[in-house]
C-alpha cells in the first residue's frame, strides 16, 4: 500500500491529489463529518460552560478518532465511511502509536532544554525555547515515522523499524513540507 504512487492518477502534483481526495471525502461523508464537528464544538461549549480546561483530550481522541476513519476510507480505496463499528481493526494501535509520538516529541521538546540548563532562564523565553524545539522535532519525527501508526489500517510491514525505514526515503522534503505547514497557511 506504501508504494511510490500514492497521488491520485488524474492530478499533476501531491497538493492537488490531496486537495481533491479532501474535498471528495467530505462530499462522500458529508453525515459523518458534521457530526464529529459537533461533537468537538460540544465538548468546546461543555467545556466553556463548565468553566474547566478538561476537553483537550476528548478532542485530541475525537480528532484521532476521525484521522483513523478518514485514513481507513481513503486507503482502502472506497473513500465511504460506511460502517463505524465493523471495521475497526488496527485502531488501538492506531491510537497508542499517535499518543506515543505526541509524547517522545513534548519530551524531547521540554526534557531536551530542561537537560540543557534552559529552565533556568525566565518563563516566557524557556517556553519560546520549547516551542521552537517542538517545532523541529514534530517534523522530524513524522516524516521519519510518520507510517508508523498508519501502516496497521494499510495492512502493510506496521513496525517501528519498517516505518522508520520508509521515511528515510524522503525524509528531507517530507521534513520540510511539514515544518512549512506549521508556518505557512
Amino acid at each position: 500500500m506504501f508504494n511510490d504512487d500514492i497521488f491520485h492518477p488524474k492530478a499533476k502534483n501531491g497538493r492537488d491529489a490531496m486537495l481533491g481526495e479532501a474535498i471528495s471525502f467530505i462530499r462522500r461523508n458529508l453525515s459523518f463529518v458534521c457530526v464529529v464537528v459537533a461533537v468537538n464544538c460540544a465538548l468546546v461549549a461543555f467545556d466553556d460552560y463548565s468553566g474547566g480546561n478538561k476537553s483537550n483530550s476528548a478532542q485530541y481522541f475525537v480528532s484521532l478518532s476521525f484521522a483513523f476513519f478518514i485514513q481507513k476510507a481513503i486507503l482502502n480505496g472506497d473513500g465511504k465511511v460506511s460502517n463505524l463499528t465493523g471495521g475497526m481493526r488496527g485502531f488501538g494501535g492506531y491510537i497508542w502509536k499517535n499518543l506515543l509520538v505526541v509524547l517522545v516529541v513534548f519530551g524531547i521538546g521540554i526534557g531536551g532544554p530542561v537537560a540543557c540548563g534552559a529552565a533556568s532562564l525566565s518563563r516566557n523565553v524557556f517556553l519560546l525555547l520549547c516551542l521552537a524545539v517542538i517545532a523541529i522535532i514534530l517534523p522530524l519525527l513524522l516524516a521519519l515515522v510518520g507510517t508508523w501508526p498508519i501502516a496497521g489500517i494499510a495492512g502493510s510491514k506496521s513496525g517501528l523499524s519498517a516505518a522508520f525505514n520508509r521515511g528515510k526515503r524522503g525524509l528531507l522534503p517530507t521534513f520540510l513540507r511539514l515544518f512549512a505547514g506549521l508556518f505557512l497557511p
